[in-house]
């Protein structure tokens, strides 16, 4: 399920790679990103066009490409741990009866913002109960 952190999820997770002593490969940055060979291409363009100071080099003649940031811009990036921000079932399931529990004692803390979050938390467990298969992480299957 896609949602409006996902893409910057997926250019901090780039960047972190990038970043890494040995770089990635478009084919790297495809398989962990989850996005076509197209798509890292124009991930690496968006990149040039922000200043970040790529670098590729193909080690072998035979090798693929690999792109990685310049030594002297990765010194200045922090270090980046990405968590996984999708919710199960379970989970989504979790946080709206602990939410309902202390609505229970605490009546006036209902405030606009919190019955909007369990709005958007039921919503999400309705839309994964439309018969679409979903895998452990309440993400929607593709079938091919």
């Amino acid at each position: 399920m896609e949602n409006e952190f996902t893409n910057a999820i997926r250019f901090l997770k780039a960047v972190s790679l990038l970043a890494s002593p040995n770089g990635t490969t478009v084919k790297g940055l495809a398989k962990t990103l989850g996005i076509s060979r197209r798509s890292v291409f124009r991930l690496l363009n968006t990149f040039e066009r922000l200043g970040f100071p790529l670098t590729d080099d193909k080690p072998h003649l035979k090798g693929e490409k690999t792109y990685r940031l310049a030594n002297t811009y990765v010194l200045k990036l922090p270090n980046i741990a990405i968590p996984d921000p999708r919710l199960t079932n379970e989970e989504i399931i979790y946080i709206l009866a602990v939410l309902d529990e202390h609505r229970q004692f605490n009546p006036l803390s209902e405030t606009p913002t919190l019955n909007s979050a369990k709005e958007k938390l039921a919503a999400m467990i309705q839309g994964k109960r439309k018969g679409k298969a979903h895998d452990r992480h309440g993400n929607t299957k593709r079938h091919r």
